[in-house]
């Protein structure tokens, strides 16, 4: 439907820019959320965005109180995000539906910023939402990479919060 060209981006943005869940709207919840955890003794706090939610997370003005911050086929992924994390590890588990380039220099900026505690994991044969509302669980590929990317988040939690 978008071509990945400037031009279709920007259709894709004005599109979605009217959807009452988007990533800007999100800051607030997000905060309140983390916020919550912690007044009930929740010290460390890891979070997880899918799609739509990478964006939420790195455009939430809480996003740096996070102990660690993790997306599955992440959207509307800029490397300039990295700009907005400082220091929290981040786990990047991108499908065949995101754009290599943009993500390796995501992952390059984070790694600049804090060596060896980031995570990058590619899906090529998985669909964007392979690990959430796209997974096809009767297909044994496909499955396999659903299982093996909340064995990726598991790991990276317990390692990290």
């Amino acid at each position: 439907m978008f071509s990945g060209t400037p031009e279709g981006n920007a259709k894709r943005d004005a599109l979605f820019s009217g959807f009452p869940g988007i990533p800007s709207s999100q800051s607030e919840q997000i905060g309140a959320a983390l916020d919550g955890l912690k007044t009930q003794g929740y010290a460390s706090v890891g979070t997880a965005g899918f799609c739509w939610g990478w964006k939420a997370i790195v455009t939430a003005a809480k996003v740096n109180e996070f102990a660690a911050v993790s997306a599955a086929h992440p959207s509307f992924v800029d490397v300039a995000d990295a700009d907005k994390i400082n220091g929290t590890p981040v786990l990047l588990l991108p499908s065949q539906g995101e754009d290599k380039a943009t993500l390796d220099g995501l992952y390059a900026a984070l790694e600049k910023k804090n060596p060896g505690n980031n995570f990058i994991k590619w899906y090529p044969d998985n669909v964007h939402g392979f690990a959430a509302a796209r997974a096809d669980l009767k297909d044994d590929q496909q499955r396999e990479a659903f299982h093996d990317a909340y064995v990726q988040f598991t790991n990276f939690f317990k390692a990290k919060l």
